[in-house]
């Protein structure tokens, strides 16, 4: 029997792991959302995956997906698994395939982030159940991978996930789209990424496989694929293009727009964000899309930033629920004599409307959805 039940978006998966965290308290947590279920044991040794979303694939079927080993070899180790009770993951090691670190990291990187994605569900109900509780027959044996049971490491993590999700949307808007080498990959020298995750996804950067290829037949988890995937691009080191049009539009960031193409001089934006990562990633996009496009921060002299821009409309990225926010907001509105946009991570009505009423067309939320703002941006254009 549950002991606790109800809906996440009401309590939020933050304030039920500090709950637990705060009294140090045992169980299974189940969330459910549109058929998907995720089943989490928690205990003072940490968290382990019961059932996840991504990490149901067996290790020998990810090893095969990703040219480690062939079909036959896989049936052959699994045959000495049989009889010899021999954990698979111990026999690739033992033959020298993978190095146990590669396959216990990988491993661990795919519970957490099944932990992780639990942060982003919205609509999902919960159930909490004593620690005696016994999972059905369906959900298999228990995870051996039990990783750190810290909540406020889980949670500023997740966070943290979040905003770079952000911009990495930005730029790999569709999983469709097809990555294509443009560089040796020996040139790339980036501290912000994982050495082995880049040596293991360059080699299936082949021109025929999309993102959601990659992410399927890739040994690490989806998170640290498109993070790679994202400093690829930017490094230049790769390009995005059309999935099934060789022909098609290919650029640094992704699908073009046809009806932003053409021969007419590209209409100026003018984009203000104290955020180096998501102005940069805001003004890539948008130079995709067939703009000209102007950076500055938020805290400069706004008026003079348009002037000397000749922008056409502003896109600025305000914290709305911050003193700094209301500040440009107020800017904004005493200098704009153009038409702006205000994106914000802080959607709550209290705060958005006061937004539009300084002035603003349109107040988009993040996670941001570049489709909306591009059809706002037209809008305010052709307006």
């Amino acid at each position: 029997m549950a002991r606790l039940q109800g809906e996440l978006d009401l309590i939020g998966i933050d304030t039920l792991f500090q709950a637990l965290s705060s009294r140090g308290a045992e169980g299974i947590l189940e969330v459910q959302r549109e058929g998907q279920r995720i089943i989490l044991d928690i205990s003072a040794a940490g968290i382990r995956v019961v059932r996840g979303i991504r990490r149901v694939r067996p290790l020998g079927e990810m090893l095969v997906q990703a040219g480690k080993i062939t079909q036959e070899q896989l049936e052959a180790m699994l045959a000495e698994q049989r009889s010899t009770s021999i954990p698979l993951g111990e026999i690739v090691v033992q033959r020298g395939i993978l190095p146990r670190a590669m396959i216990d990291g990988a491993l661990r990187k795919q519970v957490a982030e099944e932990i992780h994605e639990l942060f982003s569900w919205t609509g999902a109900s919960f159930e909490l159940h004593d620690a005696s509780y016994q999972a059905p027959p369906d959900e298999g044996p228990r995870s051996s991978i039990v990783v750190d049971g810290n909540i406020v490491a889980i949670m500023l993590e997740a966070a943290r996930r979040t905003d770079e999700l952000q911009q990495i949307r930005i730029l790999i808007s569709d999983d469709r789209l097809i990555p294509i080498m443009t560089e040796l990959p020996g040139l790339l020298e980036d501290p912000g990424l994982e050495r082995p995750a880049v040596e293991e996804v360059v080699p299936l950067v082949d021109g025929r496989r999309s993102v959601q290829d990659i992410l399927e037949v890739s040994l690490h988890p989806k998170y640290t694929v498109l993070r790679t995937l994202y400093g690829l691009v930017v490094s230049q080191v790769l390009k995005i293009q059309d999935k099934g049009r060789s022909d098609g539009p290919a650029t640094v960031l992704g699908r073009r727009r046809d009806s932003d193409s053409g021969t007419r001089t590209p209409r100026k934006v003018l984009v203000l964000s104290d955020s180096s990562t998501f102005g940069a990633g805001l003004a890539l996009r948008l130079r995709s899309s067939g703009y000209s496009v102007v950076e500055d921060k938020t805290s400069v002299d706004i008026a003079e930033a348009i002037e000397r821009s000749s922008a056409l409309a502003v896109v600025a990225d305000v914290a709305l629920d911050s003193e700094a926010g209301q500040e440009t907001c107020r800017k904004l509105r005493e200098a704009a004599r153009i038409p702006y946009i205000v994106i914000t991570g802080n959607p709550g009505p209290h705060l958005v409307v006061p937004a539009l009423n300084s002035g603003a067309r349109y107040v988009l939320t993040k996670p941001l959805d570049e489709s909306r703002l591009l059809e706002r941006l037209r809008e305010l254009l052709l307006s």
